[in-house]
């Protein structure tokens, strides 16, 4: 499974000169945190920020011997930067990554401004089938904020083996909701699913080729 979470980035430099500001806070194995620059080019990079954590690990023995060990773990956010689109792209990235960005503002001067996005996701899976001109099958939805009366709201996830969309609709008529997440199966290419979000999430349960995904990526800038 392949996850992709996009933010709205408004670099205030070339990506030249932000390549040049991550290299200059490269990370060579002796720092405990740093970037690496993968590819370059004059629209977008591709990089990775890097933590080294060292902790020490405590095992007993079936005698009642404590042993410690020195852990050392390597943790790599990989990341797009781009002047068009959404303009930063988390590829696998944890729930936590905050201290990737307050290292991008840094290496910006705290002049670069980041926001979560907040999309129509059935307008982007629209948008998605229409560039890749294939029309998949919605087989998931989740509703959010459903209004079933007053001060009273719920939330459902809609599942089919047939596309959910029509069935949806009905369920949501004249009701206040949000759309939160759409799933869609492609049967082109190698029978794709990927799971669209209302944040700006896609999640795919396989990886995609380098074409789908750009056609996804391109697809948010709607």
């Amino acid at each position: 499974m392949k996850r992709y979470r996009w933010l709205k980035a408004q670099w205030p430099v070339s990506m030249r000169v932000l390549a040049k500001r991550l290299n200059a806070k490269a990370f060579n194995g002796g720092q405990v945190e740093g970037f690496v620059l993968d590819r370059v080019r004059d629209d977008f990079l591709d990089a990775r920020f890097v933590e080294k954590v060292e902790y020490d690990e405590a095992v007993i023995d079936p005698f009642g011997v404590e042993a410690i060990f020195h852990r050392v773990e390597y943790r790599s956010y990989e990341f797009k930067a781009a002047v068009t689109g959404p303009g930063l792209e988390l590829v696998d990235a944890p729930r936590g990554v905050q201290t990737l960005i307050s290292r991008l503002l840094q290496a910006n001067d705290f002049s670069l401004a980041i926001s979560p996005l907040s999309i129509n996701v059935l307008d982007w899976a629209s948008e998605v089938q229409h560039r890749i001109n294939e029309v998949g099958v919605v087989d998931s939805l989740q509703l959010g904020s459903m209004e079933l009366s007053s001060n009273v709201k719920a939330k459902a996830v809609i599942k089919g083996s047939v596309d959910v969309l029509e069935a949806a609709q009905a369920l949501v008529l004249g009701k206040k909701h949000v759309v939160e997440k759409v799933q869609i199966r492609f049967l082109k290419p190698n029978c794709l699913t990927v799971l669209l979000t209302n944040s700006g999430v896609a999640r795919f349960d396989q990886e995609p080729n380098e074409n789908f995904l750009s056609l996804v990526r391109a697809s948010l800038s709607l």
